[in-house]
């Protein structure tokens, strides 16, 4: 993501203009956008213009406004976001605190404000205008006739291409075979070169449950020499061949547990939270009083320094509940400066889904707290400590919303 300029006073109210570059950056734009935030961009709008005779004509028209934002979505398939709210900026066009929706696509200049950056909102947006930040580890789940292309970066798993060729059986002359499998093989070829960066991906991971990865590997190397393509044999040294159960979505995560394609992406983020969450299930097996799991049991270890590797998926800090969001910070912070290790995990990444399915947030201890296994793990953190006037702004806003 491309940051043209950043504003941050004192008490953390500031705006930061962006451009988001690439699917990964609006992810990050999504994480870092909440309820209450100010987003400043071009969009198109119906306008009535009154004629002097009465009559009233409609046009469209491109102009810049500036939204209170009252609810988010964000749109994989198409690569946008959208943002509803209420027109906050006095324009000649758009009555102030009329409704509209601001679609932010790629390459779309806009400005985002915030009454106060905190700790993970900096260190989004710091992750996010990395301009070391490139794309992993490719994928591509092999079997006869079918590919599938998926990119592994820091936050997203995602599916980028699919190649599919129609094989005939094989019969006792197998030419039409053996031509289908070539085409088949060729425009996996293609697709590699279209849609793999072999500039910017660590590794690129042929996978699939029988021999079709290892043939095409064979015949990939030998098509690159024929061809001259100094580009996939300079690289091809990044084309490791590994064994999975199928070749759908659900193939990644017994992929990243792999532990020749662990020693390949060694120096990944992705490889770092693999890790983390590889040490907590081990830790849960040789001394379960050393592991916490759920926000009470974590905010509780943390409360006594006792936390040595946080793990946090991403979508905690999306909560509606502003007091719930500020102690999640609290606790990464606080996990921090007692020199802990805090990974924050993407939910739309493998290893994000599955320490959502241990309510998102958990904890290897320096020492065991055996008394922490009696809290529910599935139990929420309460508001009941949030500051008094910082709830009730809260109430005040949501019962506003209610009348309005």
């Amino acid at each position: 993501m491309k940051l043209l300029h950043k504003e941050f006073e004192k008490d953390g109210r500031g705006n930061a203009t962006l451009i988001a570059e690439e699917s990964e950056d609006l992810w990050h734009l999504y994480n870092l956008s909440m309820k209450g935030d100010t987003v400043k961009a071009m969009t198109y709008r119906k306008i009535q213009k009154e004629g002097s005779t009465g009559t009233v004509q409609t046009e469209v028209k491109k102009i810049m406004l500036t939204l209170e934002v009252k609810s988010i979505e964000y749109d994989a398939a198409g690569n946008c976001i959208r943002y509803s709210g209420k027109n906050c900026e006095e324009n000649q066009w758009v009555k102030m605190g009329a409704h509209h929706t601001l679609e932010i696509e790629l390459n779309n200049k806009m400005t985002l404000g915030k009454d106060c950056w905190d700790a993970i909102h900096l260190q989004e947006l710091d992750e996010a205008t990395d301009v070391h930040k490139t794309s992993e580890v490719a994928v591509i789940l092999l079997e006869a006739g079918v590919a599938n292309f998926h990119l592994l970066t820091a936050v997203l798993a995602k599916d980028v291409h699919r190649v599919s060729v129609a094989l005939p059986r094989k019969r006792a002359t197998t030419t039409g075979y053996d031509k289908a499998v070539v085409r088949f093989y060729e425009q996996v070829y293609q697709g590699i070169k279209d849609h793999i960066d072999l500039g910017l991906v660590k590794c690129v991971l042929l996978a699939g449950p029988g021999f079709v990865k290892d043939d095409f590997l064979t015949w990939m190397a030998q098509k690159a020499t024929q061809n001259g393509d100094t580009n996939v044999l300079q690289k091809k040294s990044i084309f490791i061949s590994v064994h999975a159960s199928c070749v759908h979505k659900q193939a990644l995560k017994e992929l990243l547990a792999d532990e020749q394609v662990q020693k390949s992406i060694a120096n990944t983020k992705a490889a770092a939270h693999l890790k983390a969450l590889e040490e907590f299930y081990a830790m849960v097996q040789k001394e379960p009083d050393r592991v916490c799991y759920g926000p009470k049991q974590v905010k509780e270890a943390i409360d006594k320094c006792a936390v040595q590797i946080l793990m946090v998926v991403d979508s905690l800090f999306r909560n509606a509940n502003v007091g719930l969001r500020k102690q999640y910070v609290e606790m990464v912070e606080s996990a921090s400066n007692q020199g802990g290790t805090v990974h924050v995990f993407s939910s739309q990444h493998v290893s994000g889904t599955q320490l959502a399915q241990l309510a998102g947030i958990a904890g290897v201890l320096r020492f065991p707290l055996p008394e922490v296994g009696d809290i529910d793990s599935e139990a929420g953190l309460s508001d009941a400590d949030e500051p008094d006037d910082v709830r009730k702004g809260a109430d005040m806003e949501e019962d506003a919303d209610a009348f309005m």
